[in-house]
Protein backbone atom coordinates (compact mmCIF):
# COMPACT_ATOMS: atom_id res chain seq x y z
CA UNK A 1 0.00 0.00 0.00
CA UNK A 2 2.82 2.36 0.86
CA UNK A 3 4.65 1.51 -2.35
CA UNK A 4 1.60 2.32 -4.46
CA UNK A 5 1.09 5.63 -2.67
CA UNK A 6 4.74 6.60 -3.13
CA UNK A 7 4.63 5.74 -6.83
CA UNK A 8 1.47 7.78 -7.30
CA UNK A 9 3.06 10.73 -5.54
CA UNK A 10 6.16 10.56 -7.72
CA UNK A 11 4.04 10.48 -10.86
CA UNK A 12 1.78 13.30 -9.69
CA UNK A 13 4.61 15.68 -8.82
CA UNK A 14 5.90 16.15 -12.43
CA UNK A 15 2.30 16.58 -13.59
CA UNK A 16 1.66 19.30 -11.01
CA UNK A 17 4.94 20.98 -11.93
CA UNK A 18 4.02 21.03 -15.61
CA UNK A 19 0.53 22.33 -14.82
CA UNK A 20 1.92 25.09 -12.60
CA UNK A 21 4.44 26.02 -15.28
CA UNK A 22 1.75 26.19 -17.96
CA UNK A 23 -0.45 28.31 -15.70
CA UNK A 24 2.37 30.79 -15.13
CA UNK A 25 3.08 30.98 -18.87
CA UNK A 26 -0.62 31.58 -19.58
CA UNK A 27 -0.89 34.39 -17.02
CA UNK A 28 2.30 36.08 -18.20
CA UNK A 29 1.24 35.67 -21.81
CA UNK A 30 -2.16 37.26 -21.30
CA UNK A 31 -0.70 40.12 -19.24
CA UNK A 32 2.00 40.74 -21.84
CA UNK A 33 -0.51 40.67 -24.67
CA UNK A 34 -2.64 43.25 -22.84
CA UNK A 35 0.40 45.50 -22.44
CA UNK A 36 1.18 45.34 -26.17
CA UNK A 37 -2.23 46.87 -26.87
CA UNK A 38 -1.14 50.09 -25.14
CA UNK A 39 0.95 50.91 -28.21
CA UNK A 40 -2.16 52.62 -29.60
CA UNK A 41 -2.32 54.88 -26.53
CA UNK A 42 -0.85 58.39 -26.56
CA UNK A 43 -0.01 58.18 -22.84
CA UNK A 44 0.89 54.59 -21.97
CA UNK A 45 2.48 53.47 -25.25
CA UNK A 46 5.83 52.76 -23.54
CA UNK A 47 4.18 49.89 -21.66
CA UNK A 48 4.05 48.06 -24.97
CA UNK A 49 7.83 47.48 -24.79
CA UNK A 50 7.77 45.17 -21.72
CA UNK A 51 4.62 43.64 -23.14
CA UNK A 52 6.37 42.67 -26.37
CA UNK A 53 9.40 41.37 -24.48
CA UNK A 54 7.20 39.30 -22.18
CA UNK A 55 5.14 37.93 -25.04
CA UNK A 56 8.27 37.02 -26.98
CA UNK A 57 9.68 35.17 -23.98
CA UNK A 58 6.45 33.25 -23.42
CA UNK A 59 6.25 32.19 -27.06
CA UNK A 60 9.88 31.02 -27.14
CA UNK A 61 9.53 28.99 -23.95
CA UNK A 62 6.16 27.50 -24.94
CA UNK A 63 7.21 26.47 -28.45
CA UNK A 64 10.56 25.08 -27.27
CA UNK A 65 9.07 22.92 -24.54
CA UNK A 66 6.10 21.81 -26.64
CA UNK A 67 8.32 20.67 -29.51
CA UNK A 68 10.74 18.97 -27.09
CA UNK A 69 8.26 17.36 -24.69
CA UNK A 70 8.78 13.58 -24.17
CA UNK A 71 7.67 11.38 -27.05
CA UNK A 72 5.27 8.42 -26.76
CA UNK A 73 6.97 5.05 -26.32
CA UNK A 74 8.18 3.39 -29.52
CA UNK A 75 8.41 -0.39 -29.91
CA UNK A 76 11.97 -1.68 -30.14
CA UNK A 77 12.75 -5.00 -31.91
CA UNK A 78 13.55 -7.72 -29.37
CA UNK A 79 16.85 -8.56 -31.08
CA UNK A 80 17.85 -4.94 -31.67
CA UNK A 81 18.77 -5.78 -35.26
CA UNK A 82 16.71 -3.06 -36.92
CA UNK A 83 16.88 0.21 -35.02
CA UNK A 84 16.55 2.47 -38.06
CA UNK A 85 12.71 2.37 -37.96
CA UNK A 86 12.82 3.52 -34.33
CA UNK A 87 14.70 6.66 -35.35
CA UNK A 88 12.36 7.22 -38.30
CA UNK A 89 9.38 6.93 -35.93
CA UNK A 90 10.88 9.69 -33.77
CA UNK A 91 11.36 11.83 -36.86
CA UNK A 92 7.74 11.38 -37.91
CA UNK A 93 6.44 12.32 -34.45
CA UNK A 94 8.58 15.46 -34.40
CA UNK A 95 7.37 16.44 -37.86
CA UNK A 96 3.77 16.08 -36.70
CA UNK A 97 4.42 18.51 -33.86
CA UNK A 98 6.15 20.84 -36.29
CA UNK A 99 3.13 20.73 -38.63
CA UNK A 100 0.81 21.57 -35.73
CA UNK A 101 2.95 24.58 -34.81
CA UNK A 102 3.04 25.80 -38.41
CA UNK A 103 -0.74 25.41 -38.72
CA UNK A 104 -1.19 27.44 -35.53
CA UNK A 105 1.16 30.12 -36.87
CA UNK A 106 -0.81 30.37 -40.11
CA UNK A 107 -4.09 30.73 -38.23
CA UNK A 108 -2.68 33.43 -35.93
CA UNK A 109 -1.31 35.37 -38.89
CA UNK A 110 -4.51 35.11 -40.93
CA UNK A 111 -7.35 35.58 -38.46
CA UNK A 112 -6.64 39.25 -37.53
CA UNK A 113 -6.82 40.28 -41.19
CA UNK A 114 -9.91 38.20 -41.88
CA UNK A 115 -11.95 39.62 -39.01
CA UNK A 116 -10.26 43.06 -39.14
CA UNK A 117 -10.19 43.53 -35.36
CA UNK A 118 -7.37 45.81 -34.23
CA UNK A 119 -6.88 44.20 -30.82
CA UNK A 120 -5.99 40.94 -32.59
CA UNK A 121 -3.17 42.38 -34.70
CA UNK A 122 -0.42 41.42 -32.18
CA UNK A 123 -1.33 37.81 -32.95
CA UNK A 124 0.39 38.25 -36.32
CA UNK A 125 3.70 38.82 -34.56
CA UNK A 126 3.04 35.80 -32.33
CA UNK A 127 2.40 33.63 -35.39
CA UNK A 128 5.59 34.76 -37.12
CA UNK A 129 7.63 34.13 -33.96
CA UNK A 130 6.14 30.64 -33.54
CA UNK A 131 7.14 29.76 -37.10
CA UNK A 132 10.71 30.98 -36.58
CA UNK A 133 11.26 29.26 -33.24
CA UNK A 134 9.78 25.91 -34.28
CA UNK A 135 11.99 25.88 -37.41
CA UNK A 136 15.08 26.47 -35.27
CA UNK A 137 14.17 23.72 -32.79
CA UNK A 138 13.15 21.22 -35.47
CA UNK A 139 16.34 21.67 -37.51
CA UNK A 140 18.44 20.91 -34.42
CA UNK A 141 16.33 17.85 -33.66
CA UNK A 142 16.57 16.52 -37.21
CA UNK A 143 20.33 17.14 -37.29
CA UNK A 144 20.77 15.05 -34.15
CA UNK A 145 18.60 12.26 -35.57
CA UNK A 146 20.67 12.26 -38.78
CA UNK A 147 23.85 11.98 -36.74
CA UNK A 148 22.45 9.03 -34.77
CA UNK A 149 21.24 7.32 -37.96
CA UNK A 150 24.77 7.57 -39.33
CA UNK A 151 26.20 5.92 -36.22
CA UNK A 152 23.65 3.10 -36.39
CA UNK A 153 24.58 2.46 -40.03
CA UNK A 154 28.23 1.77 -39.09
CA UNK A 155 28.17 0.05 -35.69
CA UNK A 156 26.23 -3.10 -34.85
CA UNK A 157 24.05 -2.61 -31.75
CA UNK A 158 24.29 -4.86 -28.72
CA UNK A 159 22.15 -4.96 -25.61
CA UNK A 160 23.72 -3.58 -22.44
CA UNK A 161 22.48 -3.06 -18.92
CA UNK A 162 22.31 -1.31 -16.62
CA UNK A 163 22.50 2.33 -17.62
CA UNK A 164 23.63 4.39 -14.65
CA UNK A 165 23.03 8.13 -14.38
CA UNK A 166 26.12 9.79 -12.89
CA UNK A 167 24.78 13.33 -12.83
CA UNK A 168 22.69 15.84 -14.70
CA UNK A 169 24.45 18.20 -17.10
CA UNK A 170 23.30 21.66 -18.13
CA UNK A 171 21.04 21.89 -21.15
CA UNK A 172 18.82 18.94 -20.24
CA UNK A 173 21.58 16.37 -20.78
CA UNK A 174 22.74 13.48 -18.61
CA UNK A 175 26.13 12.01 -17.79
CA UNK A 176 25.75 8.23 -17.88
CA UNK A 177 27.63 4.94 -18.16
CA UNK A 178 26.29 2.03 -20.20
CA UNK A 179 26.83 -1.61 -19.27
CA UNK A 180 29.12 -3.08 -16.67
CA UNK A 181 32.43 -4.92 -16.42
CA UNK A 182 34.43 -5.10 -19.66
CA UNK A 183 31.42 -3.84 -21.62
CA UNK A 184 31.06 -0.67 -19.57
CA UNK A 185 31.49 2.53 -21.54
CA UNK A 186 33.35 5.60 -20.41
CA UNK A 187 31.31 8.40 -18.89
CA UNK A 188 29.14 9.72 -21.69
CA UNK A 189 27.06 12.87 -22.04
CA UNK A 190 23.68 11.73 -23.35
CA UNK A 191 21.56 14.13 -25.38
CA UNK A 192 18.27 13.50 -27.14
CA UNK A 193 15.64 15.27 -29.18
CA UNK A 194 13.38 15.75 -26.13
CA UNK A 195 13.74 16.99 -22.56
CA UNK A 196 12.91 15.30 -19.28
CA UNK A 197 11.80 17.10 -16.10
CA UNK A 198 13.42 14.36 -14.00
CA UNK A 199 15.73 11.36 -14.37
CA UNK A 200 14.27 9.01 -17.02
CA UNK A 201 13.35 5.84 -15.06
CA UNK A 202 13.51 3.61 -18.15
CA UNK A 203 17.30 4.00 -18.39
CA UNK A 204 17.88 1.54 -15.55
CA UNK A 205 16.53 -1.31 -17.70
CA UNK A 206 19.32 -0.85 -20.25
CA UNK A 207 19.15 -0.55 -24.00
CA UNK A 208 20.78 -1.25 -27.34
CA UNK A 209 24.16 0.44 -27.69
CA UNK A 210 25.90 1.03 -31.01
CA UNK A 211 29.28 2.73 -31.08
CA UNK A 212 32.73 2.78 -29.56
CA UNK A 213 32.98 2.35 -25.79
CA UNK A 214 35.46 5.20 -25.47
CA UNK A 215 34.66 7.40 -28.47
CA UNK A 216 30.89 7.67 -28.40
CA UNK A 217 27.81 6.12 -29.91
CA UNK A 218 24.03 5.79 -29.77
CA UNK A 219 21.80 4.24 -27.11
CA UNK A 220 18.23 3.13 -27.86
CA UNK A 221 16.42 2.69 -24.54
CA UNK A 222 14.84 -0.77 -24.49
CA UNK A 223 11.62 0.13 -22.65
CA UNK A 224 10.67 3.35 -24.41
CA UNK A 225 12.61 3.35 -27.68
CA UNK A 226 14.06 6.79 -26.93
CA UNK A 227 17.27 7.35 -28.87
CA UNK A 228 20.20 9.11 -27.21
CA UNK A 229 23.44 10.37 -28.71
CA UNK A 230 26.42 9.63 -26.42
CA UNK A 231 29.64 11.64 -26.44
CA UNK A 232 32.53 11.09 -23.97
CA UNK A 233 32.42 13.56 -21.10
CA UNK A 234 36.21 13.84 -20.82
CA UNK A 235 37.54 15.38 -24.01
CA UNK A 236 41.19 14.74 -23.10
CA UNK A 237 40.59 11.03 -22.56
CA UNK A 238 38.74 10.95 -25.88
CA UNK A 239 41.73 12.44 -27.69
CA UNK A 240 44.16 10.01 -26.04
CA UNK A 241 41.95 7.03 -26.86
CA UNK A 242 41.67 8.17 -30.47
CA UNK A 243 45.46 8.43 -30.67
CA UNK A 244 45.84 4.83 -29.43
CA UNK A 245 43.20 3.47 -31.82
CA UNK A 246 44.31 1.42 -34.82
CA UNK A 247 43.56 2.45 -38.39
CA UNK A 248 40.40 0.32 -38.65
CA UNK A 249 38.94 1.75 -35.45
CA UNK A 250 39.69 5.31 -36.55
CA UNK A 251 38.14 4.66 -39.95
CA UNK A 252 34.90 3.41 -38.34
CA UNK A 253 34.83 6.45 -36.09
CA UNK A 254 35.12 8.79 -39.07
CA UNK A 255 32.54 6.83 -41.09
CA UNK A 256 30.08 7.05 -38.18
CA UNK A 257 30.70 10.78 -37.74
CA UNK A 258 31.75 10.41 -34.12
CA UNK A 259 34.58 12.91 -34.64
CA UNK A 260 32.05 15.66 -35.30
CA UNK A 261 29.87 15.02 -32.27
CA UNK A 262 30.17 17.34 -29.29
CA UNK A 263 28.77 16.87 -25.75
Amino acid sequence: MTRTTDTTARRAKPFRSRWNGNAVLAVVGVASYALTLTIASDTFFLLAVPGMLGLTTVVIVAVYHTQRRPLPDVDVPADGARLGPVVRRHRMLLLRRYAAHVALAVVLCGVPFLVEVRVLYPLVGVGVLIAKIVHYVLFRQLALLRAMTRVLSVYEPGFRAPVRVVMRVTGGKWCITVGEGEQRTARMVASGVVDHPAEPPALADGGWYAGDDALGGVLVVARTGETLCLVPQDGNTRVRERGRANAERQARERAAGLTGLTP
